[in-house]
C-alpha cells in the first residue's frame, strides 16, 4: 500500500517539475507573435508578422501614465486602440482615452498624450480643489504647494491649461510624492 502511494507522489513531482521546467518555453510559444520588453523607461513592442512594410515606429506615450514617458515600438499602420491596449500596465486610474481616435492608424513616429479626468467648476467633487480654476488662497491650501508655486500656476494656466499631473509637476518643480499627495486632493 505504501509502495502505491510512494509512487503516485514521485510521479506528481516528477510531472510537476517537467511542467515548472518547460512553462517558459509554453509561454514563448504561444506568445511568439508579439514580444513585449520593457526597457526604462520605454517599452518595445514588435510584431513578427508586419503589415505590408517592414517598419516599425516610435509612439511616445506622455500625461497621465505611471511613468514621465514612454516609447513604443509598433509596426507601419497599426491603429490607436492596439497602442493603448499594450500600455494599459503604465495608465494610472483617472487617465483618459481618447475614444475618437481608437480607428487612427499609425503610418509616421508619434506622440500620444494620455489625458486626465475633466472636470467643471460645477462638476467638481466636494472638497476637491480643481487647479485650472483654483483661486491663489485655494492653490496654496494645497499640500507642497506655497506662494510661489501657486503663482507659478496663475501664470501658466493664463497661457495655456494644466492638462496632467506630471506637467504640474513640472510647473511647481516637486517630487513624486507631492504629486501623490496632490492627486488626493485636487483635480486638473
Amino acid at each position: 500500500m505504501y509502495r502505491i502511494k510512494e509512487k503516485i507522489i514521485m510521479a506528481l513531482i516528477i510531472i510537476v517539475t517537467i511542467f515548472l521546467a518547460f512553462t517558459p518555453k509554453l509561454i514563448e510559444f504561444f506568445n511568439k507573435d508579439e514580444k513585449i520588453i520593457k526597457n526604462e523607461p520605454s517599452l518595445t513592442i514588435t510584431n513578427e508578422e508586419t503589415p505590408t512594410q517592414n517598419k516599425l515606429l516610435n509612439i511616445t506615450i506622455k500625461g497621465e501614465i505611471k511613468e514621465s514617458e514612454w516609447t513604443i515600438q509598433i509596426p507601419y499602420g497599426y491603429t490607436y486602440g492596439y497602442v493603448i491596449s499594450k500600455i494599459r500596465l503604465i495608465l494610472n486610474d483617472y487617465s483618459v482615452i481618447d475614444n475618437n481616435k481608437l480607428k487612427d492608424k499609425y503610418y509616421e513616429d508619434t506622440i500620444i498624450y494620455i489625458g486626465t479626468t475633466d472636470y467643471d467648476n460645477n462638476d467638481t467633487p466636494a472638497g476637491v480643489i480643481n487647479i485650472n480654476t483654483a483661486s491663489k488662497d485655494e492653490l496654496v491650501s494645497l499640500y507642497g504647494i506655497g506662494d510661489k508655486r501657486a503663482d507659478r500656476i496663475i501664470v501658466y494656466r493664463n497661457t495655456k491649461r494644466i492638462e496632467s499631473f506630471e506637467e504640474l509637476k513640472e510647473i511647481i518643480e516637486v517630487s513624486d510624492e507631492i504629486i501623490k499627495v496632490i492627486k488626493e486632493q485636487a483635480v486638473l
